[in-house]
């Protein structure tokens, strides 16, 4: 069963550590480890919120996103459909955000617009073909 609580905060934490690591990374020298220092010091921290959502779509088809934005205007999705998870990434579209599975083996797009969304891949040609459509957001579950 997919947890969406339990996935985003082990996202989060996961896309924070590699985004704090790639800029440590960036910042050390070794031969300027105290600008190094002075330089990490500065840097704003990176903050995140994080939404789970569940969607109902023609035909009665049922899919669970998790959404992860990073302050930094990244934003990451994580899809349960077809028994798996797969990771995707927001891009911005004309309207609403696009978000591009980052598993080049998969080529699901899900494409939201305020509470409504629509999954697609793209066939051997690179048409696009629509898995699920209309797909709206569900009231969250009172606890």
């Amino acid at each position: 069963m997919f947890s969406a609580a339990s996935f985003l905060r082990g996202l989060g934490t996961l896309c924070l550590a590699t985004l704090a690591l790639g800029t440590a990374q960036a910042q050390t020298s070794p031969t300027d480890k105290p600008a190094a220092e002075a330089a990490a010091v500065q840097q704003p921290s990176l903050v995140f919120s994080s939404q789970a959502v569940r969607y109902r779509c023609d035909g009665g088809a049922e899919t669970e996103l998790a959404y992860l934005n990073l302050s930094n205007g990244t934003a990451f999705a994580a899809l349960h459909h077809g028994g798996r998870t797969l990771m995707l990434q927001g891009r911005r579209a004309t309207t609403g955000v696009r978000f591009v599975a980052l598993d080049p083996q998969h080529h699901l797009r899900w494409y939201t617009q305020g509470m409504k969304g629509e999954l697609s891949t793209l066939d051997a040609n690179g048409q696009e073909q629509v898995l699920m459509s209309n797909c709206f957001a569900q009231p969250a579950n009172p606890r």
